[in-house]
């Protein structure tokens, strides 16, 4: 599955090298504040990339997480995260979670566009869908950019508050209401 290239990425495996990157973002209370975690420790950051150093997506239910770096420095940028659906094999749930200074670049629309290339014309699925927090407007909007319709969503107690999710989807042939896709 990986590398998968863009014009100014790399998606590929986690390295060891990427660890002081990775537990920086991590633990920034920004990049947390849509995420389900709230920081990570320097070791469980070195215990995850060597997690995700080596293999392919999961087993289907389990999250696969993806490394997103600069092509030209090898810098990490981000992650990706895929699961694919135990219920609904052609169906992968997507993720995504980028820097505070790689924000705002165009890094994670072409990632996750990649991402999502490779599902549909490589792994052969029917459809792509991602959940966001209703208030994370930058998310929302990527997701919509990629073509993603949103199809629904619902309340959930979230970081101590409660709060609105908002789901979203993409079929193989374009935009999504969300209906069963008759070929799944």
């Amino acid at each position: 599955m990986l590398p998968l290239e863009t014009e100014r990425l790399v998606l590929r495996h986690f390295r060891d090298s990427d660890v002081e990157a990775f537990h920086a973002y991590r633990n920034d209370p920004e990049v947390a504040r849509w995420q389900s975690w709230d920081g990570i420790t320097h070791e469980a950051a070195s215990d995850f990339v060597r997690a995700f150093a080596t293999g392919g997506p999961a087993p289907a239910g389990e999250w696969f997480q993806i490394a997103v770096a600069e092509r030209a420095t090898e810098a990490l940028l981000g992650d990706c995260a895929l699961k694919l659906l135990a219920d609904e094999p052609a169906v992968a749930e997507i993720g995504f979670t980028f820097a505070s200074h790689a924000q705002g670049q165009g890094y994670a629309f072409e990632a996750v566009s990649r991402l999502i290339r490779y599902l549909f014309d490589e792994r052969g699925l029917e459809r792509v869908v991602a959940e966001t927090d209703a208030e994370n407007l930058p998310s929302c909007r990527l997701l919509e950019r990629l073509g993603m319709c949103r199809v629904g969503g619902g309340s959930a107690w979230f970081k101590g508050r409660m709060t609105e999710e908002y789901r979203y989807s993409l079929s193989r042939e374009g935009p999504d209401t969300g209906a069963p896709n008759p070929k799944s």
